[in-house]
């Protein structure tokens, strides 16, 4: 916003805030007038007879402008919000409007930060709140003529023609509209007493637009499927429910990974945006706090750890998995960056049958300041031949691969004959087992032709995105023949949902009813010690892979190059940290066991320095099994990830 010729007036006091008194007209676009008055929350609070109205929209294109004269200074504003109060300017009487852009200076950061800080207060003492859609259309005027008044008891009646049309064209007319896609409406729906639904200058209120639209729509919005052409109904159905919850909008993540993905035009207000609403606001607001004076990185930075200190290790992993992006340089590449929309695959497969025993104290070590974070594990090995993408299981053709799925079927038929799966436990959690006994050499043939197809599979897959390499595809495919004849013979079961890890997850990508795979949108890649798994598909050759205490999957992570005096330094500020982690703070005696199993006898000696490229998963690595922990304490080191 360009001020022009109008200066702000400080607000004096915590809860001060600015109000625009708009001057009324019976001409439509007659240009805006008014002033801003200050004023404070409590006396608006308490505000019998000219209560504010709360302005929810779009703030749009800043190079689209339009102008308001402010107590005769002229200062420009959006567009959008030209529009907005041309459609609630009254034809009579002033209106008193709470707008964002308008009544915060937005080139004064010490009082943005005050005011978001109060944006959750603001519109709850709001008398109401519009929410502006943009400009009308005939198929809007007639969605909002519609509407029930439910407040006067007035309920249109319509036959089952009629109310398909005005669903369909809110759908497409209204529920398309960017507001819905905006990170800040949750928190403004949420918190409003009154909330009102206008388009151009025709409005109604909230609940009579839900009433309309969701009472007259497809009754199953719950079991639909994302590409039935309801989305929009869900949407709308998910934000009326959290609007009827009585502010009760659920926890930080909660909130975050429902809403990641949309639209800010700040993205530290992915964030801040729901600061007023979460339900652990309060712990939130001493981990993170609302200040536009830190880098977006910081920001996400901090709310990556308050994840990890409220949850565990392998939430934020998981949440890592589910982005499957390519990092952004403005991220540290450790921290979610919910400005990417969730990835269309699955999450990465762990192998569940094994001992849930876990770490039992997995350090976690921040230098804010350089926003790094510190982790404690082990090597398991460096990627050596990586795959071309693949691609979506959904996009296969399977109905030409018949000799694969007609092999398949025997051998889970031969599993069958035998006896079937059965479950052996011991302290490491159940294994599947299966007889074959006197039917092995047919196994094995049966298991030789199901790995050649696969390869077959793999020398039909062409690059589709500029980091496939096809030179190292063919290698690759050769380092897989070897893998697959490494396999044969050993006492596993290669098909069916029984069967585990890399193999498993071979089985779901190519099975017609699967509806997601771990491979989907990932790289198969071979370690130079000859193990298989399924990496992201931003691996490269060269790249560790690396487990993590805490975490239930392992990592493909690249090295980063540090200066010197930069790498002394920050080896040492983390080993410090380290150290006091083991300290007991009652007795001063250090306790360096940090898990079951491992008698710590010594510190952790080694740092290395890493990003995080994703998740992975390699044949016979479960990073969370006891049994799969280094015995020798020398063997973990202090990961340190920018």
């Amino acid at each position: 916003m360009d001020p022009g010729s109008f200066r702000y007036q400080p607000l004096t006091s915590p809860n001060a805030i600015r109000i625009l008194v708009l001057e009324p007209s019976k001409v439509e676009h007659e240009a805006l007038r008014g002033e801003l008055i200050h004023t404070t929350l409590e006396e608006c609070d308490h505000e019998l007879i000219e209560p504010y109205t709360a302005l929810s929209y779009v703030w749009g294109d800043p190079t689209l402008t339009g102008t308001l004269n402010l107590s005769g200074h002229v200062f420009t504003i959006t567009a959008t919000l030209a529009a907005a109060l041309h459609g609630l300017r009254d034809d009579t009487r002033p209106r008193r409007i709470w707008a964002d852009a308008l009544c915060i200076d937005q080139t004064n950061i010490p009082e943005r930060n005050s005011q978001v800080s109060l944006m959750g207060l603001i519109y709850k003492v709001a008398g109401h709140t519009v929410i502006y859609l943009g400009s009308s259309t005939i198929e809007t005027d007639k969605v909002l003529q519609s509407a029930p008044r439910s407040s006067m008891n007035i309920y249109p009646s319509w036959n089952q023609s009629q109310r398909h049309e005005i669903v369909q064209a809110a759908k497409l007319e209204i529920l398309n509209r960017p507001w819905f896609f905006r990170v800040w409406i949750f928190q403004e729906l949420i918190l409003s007493r009154d909330p009102w639904v206008q388009v151009g200058r025709r409005r109604v209120r909230w609940g009579d637009f839900c009433r309309l639209v969701l009472h007259n729509g497809p009754t199953s919005l719950v079991r639909g499927k994302p590409d039935d052409g309801q989305e929009p109904l869900r949407m709308l159905d998910r934000m009326n429910r959290s609007y009827g919850s009585g502010g009760n909008a659920g926890n930080m993540l909660g909130l975050l990974k429902a809403r990641r993905g949309l639209g800010a035009t700040d993205a530290r207000d992915f964030v801040f945006a729901h600061m007023g609403i979460a339900s652990d606001r309060w712990n939130v607001g001493r981990s993170v706090l609302v200040d536009y004076h830190s880098s977006l990185g910081h920001v996400f930075a901090r709310m990556a750890i308050y994840i990890l200190e409220t949850e565990k290790v392998a939430t934020l992993v998981s949440l890592l998995d589910e982005q499957a992006a390519v990092p952004n340089i403005e991220i540290p590449s450790w921290a979610p960056d919910w400005r990417v929309k969730p990835s269309p695959c699955a999450l990465m497969y762990k192998n569940n049958k094994l001992s849930h025993a876990r770490v039992v104290s997995a350090p976690v070590l921040a230098l804010e300041k350089e926003n790094i974070l510190g982790l404690v594990g082990h090597s398991v090995g460096f990627i050596q031949d990586v795959s071309v993408t693949l691609p979506m299981s959904s996009t296969l053709n399977l109905e030409n691969m018949h000799s694969y799925q007609e092999t398949v079927n025997k051998i889970a038929a031969l599993y069958q004959s035998t006896g079937g799966v059965y479950y052996r436990g011991d302290s490491n959690g159940q294994h599947a087992i299966v007889s074959i006994r006197n039917r092995e050499q047919e196994h094995l043939e049966l298991c030789e032709v199901l790995f050649d197809e696969w390869i077959n599979f793999l020398q039909q897959l062409s690059p589709t995105c500029a980091t496939d390499v096809p030179h190292q595809h063919v290698q690759f495919v050769r380092s897989f023949r070897q893998w697959t004849r490494g396999q044969l013979g050993e006492p596993r079961i290669f098909v069916t949902s029984e069967s585990s890890d890399i193999l498993y997850i071979m089985w779901t990508y190519l099975h017609p009813k699967a509806t997601a795979s771990s491979l989907d949108g990932r790289r198969l890649a071979t370690t130079y010690d000859g193990k298989l798994g399924v990496v992201p598909a931003q691996t490269q050759k060269g790249d560790y892979v690396v487990n993590i205490l805490g975490s239930e999957v392992s990592l493909v992570v690249r090295p980063v190059q540090v200066g010197v005096e930069d790498e002394r330094r920050l080896n040492e500020e983390l080993k410090v940290k380290l150290d006091v982690l083991g300290t007991s703070t009652t007795t001063g005696v250090s306790h360096p066991q940090y898990i079951d199993g491992l008698l710590m006898d010594g510190p952790v000696e080694n740092v290395e320095h890493f990003t995080v490229i994703g998740s992975c998963c390699f044949d016979g690595v479960d990073p969370w099994a006891v049994s799969q922990l280094p015995k020798d304490s020398s063997e973990l080191k202090l990961f340190a990830f920018h």
